[in-house]
């Protein structure tokens, strides 16, 4: 079966950024353990000037030249799309599997396809409050309106995604979660007493304020703590709020920011972690958590948006309000002094990342769903 999948993708395998490069990668890690697919990953990149083609891992990768047209005229209608759907009709593949932002204008590619929904970016956009937010937000809400309004096949990797999904399209929706990197899974883990782990984009979205504004409760009862934040500043002004924000706490003792880092020192970072804390204000389904989860570190996070369709409050984690540091530090407190509830729900979340997220599981159940696609359209 050749699959064609068009996805973000990192010049190394071993280093992507954000979660939509992480979650393909776990995913065609997953596909290229069977012997039933021949992946080919397609990508855009900026500052390319013509196409190239590569090898990692036996995926052949191909690395198209972006296009100056602002993606949300292009995705629907622009000449970047025309020359994409080309490029993967020319690769012939039995299915299409579009997993980034342009899927939203392949609806009618005209070969049996799929497309995973990762996020809305109209959503994103209203917590990140750059500059003319509210006019790009709602310009995006429009265009993925119109896109999924679009498609025939669509993968929610969680419910939350679900419901939005629903309001705009009579697709097929499959309920399929992310896969993450079965090295998780294989990483011993050995907490180091008090040490809590931030991994995340450094802008308001992820909220990591709310996490620094705990930090003082927490001391006051305990004061063998460690912070680890680990995370590129998308933003530069939050990242100087970050900073003030660290002084004038008076916490710069207690908090290590460890700016971008690879996936080798996440697990690192995770093996030595009691604590997970992702305080977000918008999420679909954070790649972090379940990465968090398969290695047995409890995560906290909000109890917004997909995150309690994640986290199974006070079994496999706990979801806090993301504008009550209190009842952050009450969590911590709890996991970091508690060593049953510790291993109570360390335990727990293993055993949810596993069925949920392994690469095999992931990969077994997309498999099914392609060749679901391509007799179907046999059938025509």
């Amino acid at each position: 079966m050749k699959v064609a999948m068009f996805s973000r993708f990192p010049s190394d395998i071993n280093h992507p950024r954000g979660g939509v490069e992480t979650a393909t990668i776990g995913l065609a890690r997953g596909l290229m353990a069977s012997s039933e697919v021949e992946l080919h990953i397609v990508t855009l990149e900026k500052g390319r000037s013509e196409v190239s083609t590569e090898v990692q891992e036996g995926i052949t990768i191909h690395r198209l030249p972006d296009n100056p047209v602002p993606m949300f005229i292009d995705i629907l209608a622009g000449p970047g799309k025309k020359r994409l759907k080309q490029y993967i009709r020319s690769l012939q593949p039995d299915v299409v599997h579009f997993q980034e932002t342009y899927g939203l204008g392949m609806g009618d590619i005209g070969i049996p396809s799929v497309f995973t929904v990762h996020g809305f970016d109209s959503l994103n956009l209203g917590t990140e409050r750059r500059r003319f937010w509210w006019i790009r937000a709602k310009i995006w809400k429009q265009v993925e309106k119109i896109g999924l309004a679009r498609q025939k096949h669509i993968i929610s990797i969680i419910p939350y995604v679900r419901k939005e999904i629903e309001k705009h399209t009579n697709a097929n929706i499959y309920d399929i979660e992310n896969a993450i990197s079965a090295d998780y899974f294989n990483t011993e883990s050995v907490p180091v007493a008090g040490r809590i782990f931030f991994a995340g984009w450094l802008n308001p979205r992820k909220n990591v304020i709310a996490l620094l504004k705990a930090i003082p409760y927490v001391i006051k009862s305990e004061k063998n703590i460690s912070v680890h934040i680990a995370g590129e500043a998308s933003d530069p002004g939050y990242f100087s709020v970050i900073k003030s924000t660290i002084d004038n706490l008076g916490i710069g003792e207690y908090v290590n920011l460890l700016g971008r880092v690879d996936q080798d020192k996440v697990k690192e970072e995770l093996s030595s972690a009691s604590v997970f804390v992702l305080p977000s204000r918008q999420e679909n389904a954070p790649m972090a958590i379940a990465e968090a989860m398969a290695m047995g570190v409890p995560p906290i996070s909000t109890n917004t948006c997909g995150m309690p369709y994640m986290i199974n409050e006070g079994k496999t984690g706990f979801l806090i309000d993301p504008d009550n540091p209190e009842e952050l530090a009450d969590r911590i407190l709890l996991l970091i002094k508690d060593e049953d509830c510790h291993k109570r729900v360390s335990g727990a979340a293993i055993t949810e990342a596993r069925s949920k997220y392994h690469p095999d599981s992931v990969a077994g159940r997309t498999i099914t769903l392609y060749k679901k696609l391509i007799k179907s359209q046999n059938a025509i």
